[in-house]
């Protein structure tokens, strides 16, 4: 019988694999000109960036709010896309507010820099060579990369489990939850390889936009520095782009390579970017404040933390985040009013935060204003649309108007995308009370 099994899985797995390699095609890689097997167009691959920048801008903290920085790094973005293997793609640069030094680059082009990692640069070579670096990924095809690797995951997880399943092997349910944890690790990362390339495309990029080539090891080496530091915020730059000595000693050897003319004062573009920065480092202790504040309220020292945070804020007045940050504070603490009074001013500061919304519309609703809350919640909706909190709220907002009909639509919307937690428990009692699902609510 365990043959039989085992020929049965072999049959799966290769049927399933034989299928999609039916429907799928090969791509030409723009570096390498090679052809390789891909399940993601270029087509694809740029709709899928542009679908999910938004939501990795606000998850990031949103834009940071300067016009002229936000120009400042798209201009230096746009100058070595311009010289990259794919400089007929349609690149967006952008710089979000979070704490973390991080960067990342979406499939098609779509950019991101936190306010962390710029405040820990120096001059502008050592921006071109961040962007240049996630350019380097965007032009390799590396997302495309991943996503092909992770649906063949899915796929050969699948049908192994479903064999699995039909053969009634023993221990099925480690093995598929072993497996699963470990290609999700996996694919949350670039490989070392891709690393590799990334660092030669990108600095390959930058030397012919005119920058100087020292700038991607002294972004190596203050990464390093930060590691060594402060480990917490770098923590998911290093799960995504893995940095090893392999790779620094490569990018020294690289720069060593390149004659003295390419290595000079002006290439590496300190004052320009002395300019630039200026405002950002001056606002970034009432940053470290904020983000200090927050660690205080996490660990349960609400009185400081609490502080902190609105010292942060008044410091630095301009900036929604901050604002938006001290609102979850004073809600997380139970002050309500003070809560809708500092998201208020986020909103008016930055009308497409999506974090300033979302606490505004759950303390206007702790408030009692379920007509403001509806309102704030369905303007977080439309920047960051299918959160199952934003719905359950307004679900809850409909209920304490009497609205059965709206609660009932809100709360069908939440158990559409999850299915376990007490956001899913409530609606689900309350479907089954009302008689919009079937069942026996005491015994659920």
């Amino acid at each position: 019988m365990k043959g039989q099994w085992s020929s049965r899985l072999y049959f799966y797995i290769t049927a399933t694999i034989a299928l999609l390699l039916l429907f799928a095609g090969c791509a030409v890689n723009p570096v390498t000109n090679e052809r390789e097997f891909s399940l993601m167009s270029e087509a694809q691959e740029i709709e899928a960036g542009r679908k999910a920048y938004p939501l990795y801008t606000q998850k990031s903290g949103g834009q940071y709010l300067d016009d002229g920085l936000q120009g400042y790094v798209s201009e230096v973005g746009r100058k070595i896309a311009a010289v990259s293997h794919r400089p007929g793609l349609t690149y967006s640069f952008n710089l979000v507010n979070d704490d973390n030094i991080n960067a990342y680059a979406l499939p098609g082009g779509n950019i991101s820099i936190t306010r962390g990692l710029l405040a820990k640069l120096s001059n502008e070579s050592q921006l071109a060579a961040v962007l240049a670096h996630e350019i380097g990924h965007v032009t390799a095809r590396h997302g495309a990369q991943g996503y092909t690797r992770q649906v063949l995951a899915g796929v050969l997880s699948t049908a192994g489990i479903a064999a699995m399943e039909a053969a009634d092997v023993n221990g099925r349910e480690i093995i598929a939850g072993g497996g699963l944890l470990g290609m999700q690790l996996v694919l949350t990362s670039y490989s070392r390889d891709q690393e590799r390339q990334a660092d030669k495309l990108g600095t390959e990029y930058m030397v012919a936009a005119g920058y100087d080539p020292r700038g991607m090891v002294e972004v190596m080496e203050v990464l390093d520095s930060a590691r060594k530091g402060s480990p917490s915020t770098i923590e998911q730059m290093f799960s995504s782009h893995p940095l090893t000595s392999d790779r620094l000693e490569a990018a020294k050897r690289r720069t060593d390579s390149y004659p003295d003319r390419f290595k000079t004062i002006e290439r590496l573009g300190r004052e320009p970017f002395e300019e630039e920065t200026l405002k950002l480092k001056d606002d970034a202790p009432a940053f470290d404040k904020v983000a200090e504040g927050k660690k205080l309220i996490n660990d349960g020292k609400d009185s400081k933390g609490l502080e902190l945070i609105r010292e942060g804020a008044k410091s630095a007045p301009s900036h929604a985040i901050l604002h938006a940050t001290l609102a979850s504070a004073e809600l997380q603490v139970g002050d309500e009013k003070r809560a809708a009074e500092a998201a208020a001013r986020s909103v008016e500061l930055d009308p497409g935060l999506f974090q300033a919304r979302y606490v505004r519309g759950l303390a206007e609703f702790k408030l009692d204003e379920y007509d403001k809350s509806i309102k704030e919640l369905g303007a977080a909706d439309e920047i960051v649309p299918g959160q199952p909190s934003v719905a359950f709220f307004i679900g809850r907002n409909h209920e304490e108007e009497g609205n059965r009909e709206a609660a009932a639509k809100a709360f069908s919307e939440v158990l559409s995308k999850v299915k376990k937690g007490e956001m899913a428990e409530y609606s689900k009692k309350r479907l089954l009370e009302w008689g919009y699902i079937k069942g026996d609510p005491a015994k659920q």
